[in-house]
């Protein structure tokens, strides 16, 4: 989930790698695409004018024509998704449309040429693309390229002036629910893998029985398997409820962890999970499937996994 977050709200950080071009040649220049940009009649909003896809880059602005003359611009507009915490704690993506007037520095930049200049490795870090558009004073609308630089990314003259803009918030829609008040006040996020089904896909690789062990306080959080999600090869939950458990309740659960006898042979997928997390440091984690194959696994952070059969005992003190 903080993958896919930073690919929606993020500016381009420092380079994190370095690619060069597999003959040991320089990146390929890029060049303007030919023809105008296409003029659209009275804009409507970025909702209905501007989608962006479901990973939340707005469409590739880099493979479009330039910004000539014979557009005049009177004004710009910004939609931009971000994430945005509500008042009970949860989050929601969030679609903001921005419009800005004052347009001289970023129409400079719009207007600048590709940048040719050889390199000799490219970084690998996903570029920052804004989705931009532009209206004239009868408010029809385009989509412009973007000019580029060595390694086919925008320019950073026109990602500085996009952010320079004084933007006044035209409308905000909720996309959907990133993170919920539940798994806010819990501290269990929002989606969490079913670890159980994904490291006992393959019977070969079985973990060994033993011991589960269980953190001195220890965080329950319970997830929901959706139906297209079962079966698959990291089969991901949603959050269903979570809690600090009081240390009577984890004091009990711990006891029933350790006679548990090892796990059967299974493979139906269950519908849900919990997950047993130290609630004070990242750490150690142990999972079991609440329905089905019922397995608990334990993924220790020194030593193999454990696989154990959960039984109706823990299952009980593992409900809301």
């Amino acid at each position: 989930m903080v993958m896919a977050l930073a690919g929606l709200a993020a500016c381009a950080g420092a380079p994190t790698a370095a690619e060069a071009p597999a003959d040991g040649r320089e990146a390929p220049r890029s060049a303007a695409v030919s023809g105008k940009p296409t003029i659209r009649s009275a804009w409507t909003s970025c909702t209905v004018d501007a989608p962006v896809a479901d990973d939340g880059r707005p469409p590739d602005a880099l493979a479009l024509p330039r910004l000539g003359t014979d557009f005049t611009v009177a004004a710009a507009i910004h939609c931009q998704l971000e994430p945005k915490r509500r008042a009970d704690r949860g989050e929601d993506l969030v679609l903001t449309e921005g419009r800005a007037t004052d347009v001289t520095a970023l129409l400079a930049a719009l207007r600048l040429p590709d940048d040719t200049t050889t390199v000799e490795a490219c970084t690998l870090e996903m570029p920052w693309v804004p989705n931009l558009l532009l209206l004239d004073a009868q408010g029809r609308w385009i989509r412009p390229g973007l000019p580029t630089d060595s390694c086919r990314k925008p320019r950073p003259e026109v990602s500085e002036a996009v952010r320079a803009l004084r933007l006044t918030a035209v409308s905000e829609k909720v996309v959907r629910e990133i993170v919920s008040a539940g798994a806010a006040a819990s501290g269990c996020n929002q989606d969490w893998s079913n670890v159980v089904a994904t490291k006992t896909r393959d019977p070969r690789l079985l973990p060994r029985p033993g011991r589960v062990p269980l953190p001195s306080q220890v965080r329950l959080c319970v997830y929901r398997v959706p139906a297209q999600q079962q079966g698959t090869p990291q089969p991901a939950g949603t959050f269903e409820y979570g809690l600090l458990l009081p240390q009577q309740r984890r004091a009990a659960i711990e006891q029933t962890l350790a006679v548990l006898r090892p796990a059967e042979q299974c493979s139906v997928a269950a519908d849900r999970f919990a997950a047993l997390q130290d609630a004070t440091i990242t750490g150690d984690v142990v999972y079991i499937e609440l329905d089905h194959c019922r397995r608990v696994l334990a993924t220790p952070l020194y030593g193999p996994p454990i696989l154990a059969q959960a039984d109706t005992a823990l299952i009980e003190l593992l409900r809301r």
